[in-house]
């Protein structure tokens, strides 16, 4: 199961995925992450991937995923991504799928902790 929201007034950009998603769920949120993307419409924003009660992601799946990462940190206004889950496996598999390994945690932050999180998402952006 996944969802795709876009808040303007917080400019966040929210990839919520459960439970188990194969490689066409994450093909069909590509398209909505697209949609989604078009809102923001170059003025800035940050983007919160909930990936809580997330089973692993099978290979093509990660790979897939990978993808979308690379496409928002491509976006005019992007200013940062946070992974918030709950399990070890799937923070280590979204660590493997960093945009560019060693990124800035200014740019781009995977974590367990929800409060860390927020924080990452309530900085002034620039």
């Amino acid at each position: 199961m996944w969802r795709v929201e876009y808040d303007p007034d917080r400019r966040l950009l929210t990839l919520r995925l459960r439970d188990l998603v194969n490689p066409g769920d994450i093909r069909e949120l590509a398209s909505a992450q697209a949609e989604a993307l078009s809102c923001t419409a170059g003025t800035p924003f940050r983007v919160l991937v909930d990936l809580r009660r997330l089973f692993p992601l099978e290979q093509e799946a990660v790979d897939l995923f990978a993808e979308l990462k690379r496409v928002v940190h491509e976006q005019q206004g992007f200013r940062g991504l946070v992974v918030l889950t709950d399990s070890a496996t799937v923070a280590m598999q979204q660590h493997h799928t960093r945009v560019r390994q060693g990124t800035d945690p200014e740019r781009e932050l995977i974590t367990t902790q929800n409060r860390e999180a927020e924080a990452f998402l309530e900085r002034p952006m620039e």
